[in-house]
């Protein structure tokens, strides 16, 4: 379990010391991440007008529904019905209560709406302050450096090989892997 975590530590390490020495992949990476941030704010944006546009639909449909309950508590009333009027009226009363609920959430879907507007624009901001600046920083990284004339140097190389087997064993000790 520790080689793995340490390995794992290793790994990161490498990959922060990576990315901190080529400052241009680093502005790449938020730069992904805001565009998905913007993506992802764009569709809340369009679920909260089609949920708008539903509402609408459904109160219009229920002020359809309340004129006619009306008519029907008038005729009612006009028969000497009194229990199709009082029946009717509660029918009415529903369907009020109803859409009082859906006029509620609608304005509750233009509040997000609107603060959704104002994240959206907050995040295009913060795209094209990092689309200015990852020009300016994936400038090309310095060239590796020339081999000096230890590297080119079999017997250099040769002890670096053993060096480096020798800490590998001395690793793999220390982990009890061996």
């Amino acid at each position: 379990m520790t080689f793995f975590r340490d390995l794992n530590n290793f790994l990161e390490q490498r990959l922060e010391d990576f990315i901190r020495a080529n400052p241009q992949l680093e502005l790449n990476l938020l730069l992904m991440e805001i565009e998905d941030q913007e993506r992802q704010t764009q569709d809340l944006y369009r679920q909260l007008q089609q949920e708008v546009q539903e509402c609408e639909q459904h109160i219009l449909q229920l002020v359809t529904d309340i004129r006619r309950w009306r008519d029907r508590i008038q005729t009612a009333t006009a028969a000497g019905r009194p229990d199709l009027v009082t029946l009717a009226q509660e029918r009415e009363a529903q369907l009020r209560q109803r859409g009082q609920q859906l006029w509620t959430q609608r304005l509750n879907a233009l509040k997000q709406q609107s603060a959704t507007q104002e994240l959206l624009a907050k995040i295009r901001d913060r795209r094209q302050e990092l689309q200015r600046r990852v020009p300016r920083a994936s400038t090309p990284p310095p060239p590796p450096p020339s081999p000096t004339p230890s590297a080119t140097d079999p017997l250099e190389a040769e002890f670096r090989r053993l060096e480096l087997q020798t800490a590998l064993e001395e690793l793999k000790r220390s982990m009890g892997l061996s």
